[in-house]
């Protein structure tokens, strides 16, 4: 199936197996990208600070609801990313997403390279590539599918841990430097969770015998370009608006770390139940195998290097994480690049002692079928996921109204001046687009729970979506329906009842 990459192979065999991948990651990264509404809790609460950025003209200080977000206490690498996408698409669901799922497709170019590399083989590394695009835990909402910080996380953890790779195999200080400015960008996507990967790195560096590649300078000045990163702008940051290091501590480093936070406890094997349970079921098998070619194969080849180094990374990811008091479902998220190409190595490895065995080779037509057979299975079950959620979109009513106010200014264009009416739980999404009304439209819009109809006045028109939010309203005003999409209406709102 997997046999090395090499000079003799033709143009069209090197560059096939990219092709392939890049057509398949479609459906996984790009179909229904923007079906979905923005999502309750994180994405919605990130959306609101990218484009609180663009109205507030303040690329320093996060903002929500007017004031500083502590609450979202990350560093600003990936809100400033969505603020500018944000201005060249608008604030729409593509505009959200669209930066998300890119990060998503570099760390499937970034894991076909690396396993074309380090295993001799460029259908190898599509292979890696497809299992990282058919891992339920990757391919979901919060990770390469919404507008949350983990995508562009994984991305630039990914290139790190490659990088630290080609390091301490090679010595060469570019790589050194590579993982320190990948880390840094790490840092400034995610905080202490970009660091989280630092035991694995000086593991690795342990299992490989490497020790004496920190004789040399470019690691140190590499650790402390991190360093650097982080603290000018934790300090830059405390002085904008003081505080801030505070909710740092709270919500990202001590706060998860030695207490459950908003009651998010799970037990000690939580991400490993999940591993096993569904969002690696499928090539748990193949990656432990893979775990094992680094105290199985020749010492000092490319898959003993690539799997004593990965192995050491990622178990040491998962102990961290196992460890820490606060356990959510998407935080192992960086991890699956590596497990990927930790599969790729040991299905790789086994078709070659297969191969090997038989005495009989395989042309290279058949090699790349038998790839896209054994990932069949996985892929057309991711896509149905991906299906499944679409028909589920529009249940939270809370939701939908990005969706109800695109219609509404399509059949009145006139109304410029209007409320949204919640049902007056928590929810960020109302919020977001109602800003993203005023923003891009430039229309004046009050968001209104329940129990404050009371500020409104006759003749005025005020959206709702679900029955709860309408009810509140018709019960308090006579009303005629303007316009009307899924569970979503516009009122015009009469005498009072």
């Amino acid at each position: 199936m997997l046999s090395p990459a090499s000079s003799s192979l033709r143009p069209w065999q090197r560059y096939a197996p990219l092709l392939f991948l890049l057509l398949l990651a479609y459906f996984p990264l790009f179909w229904q990208l923007t079906s979905f509404p923005v999502q309750q809790w994180d994405e919605a609460r990130t959306a609101l600070d990218g484009l609180g950025i663009l109205v507030h003209h303040d690329w320093l200080i996060v903002r929500y609801m007017g004031e500083p977000d502590l609450w979202n206490s990350k560093p600003p690498l990936w809100t400033w990313l969505l603020a500018t996408s944000i201005r060249l698409l608008g604030p729409t669901e593509l505009g959200l997403r669209l930066p998300a799922a890119l990060a998503a497709l570099a760390t499937v170019g970034v894991v076909y390279a690396t396993a074309t590399h380090w295993l001799r083989s460029h259908l190898a590394g599509l292979l890696a590539g497809l299992v990282l695009l058919t891992s339920p835990g990757y391919v979901t909402f919060h990770v390469a599918r919404t507008a949350d910080f983990d995508a562009l996380l994984t991305l630039t953890t990914t290139v790190g841990v490659v990088s630290w790779l080609a390091y301490l195999r090679t010595g060469r200080a570019r790589w050194a430097w590579a993982t320190g400015g990948s880390f840094a960008a790490a840092v400034l996507t995610k905080g202490i969770a970009g660091a989280m990967f630092g035991p694995g790195l000086l593991l690795a560096l342990a299992l490989t015998g490497s020790g004496h590649r920190l004789r040399r300078p470019a690691p140190w000045l590499a650790a402390a370009l991190v360093l650097m990163v982080a603290a000018i702008w934790y300090t830059v940051r405390e002085a904008a608006a003081p505080g801030y290091l505070a909710a740092v501590w709270q919500y990202e480093v001590g706060g998860p770390a030695g207490q459950q936070l908003e009651g998010h406890y799970e037990p000690f094997s939580y991400y490993f139940d999940l591993l096993a349970g569904g969002k690696f079921a499928l090539w748990l098998l193949p990656a432990l195998v893979g775990v094992g070619l680094g105290w199985w194969l020749p010492r000092g080849s490319r898959a003993w290097w690539l799997s004593r180094v990965l192995a050491a990374v990622a178990g040491s990811f998962y102990l961290v994480l196992s460890l820490s008091q606060t356990k959510l479902a998407w935080y192992d998220a960086p991890a699956y690049p590596l497990l990927a190409l930790l599969a790729a190595a040991g299905l790789t490895e086994v078709f070659r002692l297969v191969q090997a065995a038989t005495s009989r080779r395989l042309g290279y037509a058949a090699r790349l079928g038998g790839v896209l057979a054994l990932v069949a299975f996985p892929y057309l079950n991711q896509v149905q996921y991906l299906r499944q959620l679409s028909k589920v979109r529009f249940e939270n009513h809370q939701l939908v109204y990005g969706h109800h106010l695109r219609q509404q200014w399509q059949q009145l264009p006139e109304l410029r001046d209007y409320l949204i009416g919640t049902d007056g739980s928590f929810n960020d999404a109302p919020e977001f687009y109602r800003l993203a009304a005023e923003y891009q439209h430039g229309h004046r819009v009050r968001r209104l729970a329940p129990w404050q109809r009371n500020e409104a006045q006759p003749g005025e028109t005020v959206a709702v979506c679900g029955q709860k939010a309408a009810q509140a309203w018709q019960q308090s005003f006579q009303t005629t329906v303007l316009v009307q999409s899924d569970s979503c209406l516009s009122l015009r709102l009469g005498p009072r009842r």
